[in-house]
């Protein structure tokens, strides 16, 4: 039993890693359009062409959106790479939240019969 523990210990380490390897790449590619975006609008003038002013607008919501998308990935990372986090939120989903809806059954005790 004792050398199951460093087998387990390795397979969580590698469940980070690739979690963390995951979460790098993706704020990389989110965070990426919101800074062209920004730097392009900085250091452009586009007050004289209203074509472009649209263009920009248009790629400045783009940019906030995917920018905004980084703020939720982190949840939807952990649950689509990490198993042993996938069990942990659906343990804590159905098996503790879940059985605080559940109707109390109440044993039937003292209930008069009918006589026959």
């Amino acid at each position: 039993p004792y050398r199951t523990v460093p087998l387990v210990r390795r397979e969580l380490d590698k469940q980070l890693t690739e979690m963390i390897l995951v979460q790098v790449v993706y704020n990389f590619i989110t965070m990426t359009p919101f800074a062209i975006v920004t730097i392009i609008g900085a250091t452009t003038n586009v007050t004289n062409n209203p074509v472009l002013q649209a263009q920009m607008q248009f790629a400045s919501i783009l940019g906030f959106f995917v920018y905004y998308l980084y703020w939720a990935s982190s949840f939807y990372i952990y649950i689509g790479v990490s198993e042993r986090f996938r069990q942990q939120f659906i343990y804590v989903i159905f098996d503790v939240h879940m059985k605080r809806f559940q109707k109390v059954k109440i044993p039937a005790i003292n209930r008069v019969l009918p006589q026959a």
